[in-house]
């Protein structure tokens, strides 16, 4: 029996320093900076996690509210982008700058015109026609190159309508004969096209001659005239004119 009760005693013990080390060695030995060391990169991750998620939502609102302006902008309402106490008063200020600016730079051309009619504007040293601007140039090119200057001057080289305009630009070019404009021949079509791609009225212009390669159209007087597009000579651009 003392050797049941002396074996009975030994495993007791066994099982009780064995409870005494029931957590396994790796963890025992895994030194406490890296318990540290982890808790350091869950606060980062966390953190960075909150900071994206903010951002994306600030992201949200602002595009929101910009598409909101740009609707505004595209129904031409501008003044409900202001508060609701001043959209008014913003809008009558408005109207009455616009109503001094038209009495102090435009004169109507007609007497159908009023003052809420608007009236069109060019830019400085250009001639208004109607709903265009036209400017004849001082020195003289091939019409490449009064083709890129038109350009560079956010026009392009003239494309006639009819035969009023013709006369306009006689009036306004002070006597000066043979301007470029922009009617060019293609070849191996052989066919006259204005710069914007539309072809030539031959009704409107009928002794022009045949379409040769490197051939561009020259207003001579009431006529369009055939010439190389390396011949130097004045050229003529237009643009839009601003409506206020």
């Amino acid at each position: 029996m003392e050797d049941e009760e002396g074996y009975m005693a030994l495993s007791f013990k066994s099982r009780k320093e064995g409870g005494k080390n029931s957590i396994p060695s790796h963890i025992q030995d895994t030194p406490p900076r890296y318990f540290r060391c982890h808790q350091h990169k869950v606060w980062v991750g966390c953190t960075m996690i909150v900071l994206l998620v903010g951002t994306v939502a600030v992201l949200v609102t602002w595009v929101c509210q910009m598409r909101h302006h740009i609707d505004i902008l595209e129904n031409g309402d501008i003044f409900q982008m202001f508060p609701n106490g001043t959209a008014m008063k913003n809008k009558s200020s408005w109207e009455n700058s616009m109503s001094s600016l038209r009495q102090f730079l435009c004169k109507p051309q007609n007497d159908k015109e009023t003052e809420n009619s608007g009236c069109r504007l060019c830019p400085q040293n250009w001639s208004l026609r109607e709903n265009k601007c036209y400017w004849v140039s001082k020195g003289r090119q091939t019409w490449w190159k009064g083709k890129e200057d038109c350009t560079a001057k956010h026009s392009r080289m003239l494309v006639i309508q009819n035969q009023e305009e013709v006369t306009f630009i006689q009036n306004i070019a002070e006597g000066a004969q043979l301007l470029w404009i922009g009617l060019k021949a293609t070849f191996p079509e052989r066919k006259w096209i204005w710069i914007d791609g539309s072809p030539l009225d031959n009704k409107l212009f009928q002794d022009l001659g045949p379409a040769e390669a490197n051939c561009c159209g020259r207003l001579n007087g009431n006529q369009i005239i055939s010439e190389a597009c390396s011949t130097i000579a004045i050229w003529i651009c237009e643009t839009d004119a601003l409506l206020i």
